[in-house]
């Protein structure tokens, strides 16, 4: 890529002003939903530092770097010639990136001695061996005084390729390897009902360690005040945005839509399977491979499935070809999978029949079900289900399961996290009962059973009991027991 095509994508070199013009930009103003992630503080540019920003497809990356380069920009202090963006999309070798920032350097060498530089580099999962990229960059010096923003829809990529960087990164500011999964429920509410962030100040402006203080107080059965006072003046509020989030999950396109327009129109659910399809292909995967195995995750999430059981059901070979194939979709942010824990060392159990298999975020999961049963109207299909008393109760499950492995992220905050050494799901070996979820807290275990039905009792409580406390969470119903509290979803996704 030349300079005359690198100022096409920096349109800032010759007017400031041009990123307000920018089509992510546009949009995003234009938008009725504005969503920063509280991620962004995370990210210290001031220093020496190489980040990845990985995510799904459509969470909007691209949009987040946008809106940091126009902070930088509205700081007069930075130079709008210090700012690279530029996507590998279109390139097939690790030499495009070098030749691509060589360019860049050799223009900019104008700048005053000194002066900091920021470059963000756009999907560099798209050039398989990027990171041999970086290292040469990194070893010639051609990125000192330099921070970079990396961005990837392939998990296992971007944190491996990052992993072959080993002191060339930087240090400080915190974990590195940053993840932009879509709106969490609590984001979500305030995005879209800003109104309830006075009354639900508590839940708004609250720190990471005050909310996973009132969240561990729960498995000693107590129910913070402010749940008990704030959350319940406006759970008919909560519950309604409930509704619409196990509709339009958290990626931003839906939403937008849906507000817009009281549905989501089948080219965006389809726009993102063609970029995940895209993406299997790239890896050389198949998508009519990736279809029925889908096919039997989504008729099967919240049970435990096997891979051995998955290719016999589909005429598929081999089970080693199905396991391929869900690490493919659980690195590509598709799928969360979850191992049975072992009480004894807190670690999980990888028996073929042990695990537990499901969507990552509703959006996703309407979409991959309409796929697979070929609806034609995607948002009637999603709608239907959403109304549907039992796909509705998992849909809440798989809701709660990704949440978890947020809130585990959260407590342990490593560039090397692995939510399948932290949130599992348990099965007694004498009775055949089974917990949910159960997310290691240190030394702890903190068990999660969903039970989102009307009416919840002490009976219900029997699975934890192996475990001696737990939360249960429920529909409607809140209630403190000993070391067990009950309390509605929306009021537990409230505290992630």
């Amino acid at each position: 890529m030349d300079v005359s095509d690198l100022a096409d994508f920096n349109p800032w070199w010759k007017d400031p002003s041009s990123i307000h013009s920018d089509l992510k930009m546009a949009e995003y103003e234009r938008s009725k939903v504005k969503w920063l992630p509280r991620l962004r503080k995370y990210i210290d540019l001031s220093g020496d530092r190489i980040y990845t920003l990985r995510g799904p497809r459509q969470v909007g990356k691209t949009t987040q770097l946008k809106l940091i380069i126009r902070e930088l920009i509205e700081d007069h202090s930075v130079d709008p010639m210090a700012i690279l963006y530029f996507t590998c999309d279109t390139f097939s070798r690790p030499n495009d990136i070098v030749d691509t920032v060589r360019a860049y350097l050799a223009f900019s060498s104008g700048l005053p001695k000194g002066a900091r530089s920021y470059i963000f580099i756009d999907e560099v999962s798209a050039v398989e061996g990027w990171s041999g990229a970086v290292k040469l960059l990194a070893d010639t010096g051609e990125l000192r005084g330099k921070a970079l923003v990396l961005t990837g829809s392939h998990s296992l990529d971007i944190k491996h390729s990052a992993e072959r960087l080993p002191g060339r990164r930087g240090t400080g500011g915190g974990p590195l390897d940053k993840i932009l999964l879509p709106m969490k429920f609590s984001e979500y509410v305030f995005a879209l009902r800003p109104d309830l962030a006075k009354p639900l100040a508590t839940f708004h402006n609250q720190g990471r360690e005050e909310r996973f203080a009132m969240f561990r107080k729960l498995f000693e059965g107590e129910i913070d005040d402010a749940i008990r006072t704030e959350l319940m003046l406006y759970s008919k509020e909560l519950r309604h945005v409930l509704d619409a989030y196990m509709l339009t999950g958290g990626i931003v396109r839906a939403i937008e839509e849906n507000e817009r327009r009281s549905r989501i129109s089948s080219d965006t659910y389809e726009l993102y399977l063609n970029a995940v399809m895209g993406d299997l292909a790239r890896w050389r995967y198949h998508d009519s491979t990736a279809k029925r195995i889908l096919r039997s995750i989504v008729e099967k999430m919240t049970t435990r499935v096997s891979s051995n059981g998955i290719a016999e059901e589909n005429g598929i070979g081999s089970h080693n070809m199905v396991s391929s194939y869900l690490d493919a979709l659980e690195n590509s942010f598709v799928l969360n999978v979850f191992y049975q824990v072992a009480l004894d060392d807190r670690l999980p159990s990888y028996r073929e029949d042990s695990k537990k298999v499901y969507v990552t975020d509703p959006f996703i999961y309407h979409a991959l079900r309409g796929w697979v049963k070929g609806d034609a109207d995607y948002y009637r299909s999603a709608r239907d289900a959403v109304m549907d008393k039992v796909e509705r109760s998992r849909i809440v499950e798989m809701v709660v399961g990704d949440h978890l492995i947020r809130c585990s992220y959260g407590m342990t905050l490593s560039d090397l996290f692995s939510h399948h050494e932290h949130v599992f799901h348990h099965r007694s070996k004498r009775s055949d009962r089974e917990v949910d979820f159960v997310l290691r807290d240190g030394k702890a275990l903190l068990p999660v059973e969903v039970k989102y039905q009307g009416s919840v009792s002490a009976g219900d409580l029997r699975n934890l009991y192996p475990l001696g406390h737990g939360v249960v969470v429920t529909g409607k119903e809140m209630w403190a027991h000993r070391t067990y509290s009950a309390l509605p979803a929306e009021f537990f996704l409230m505290l992630i």
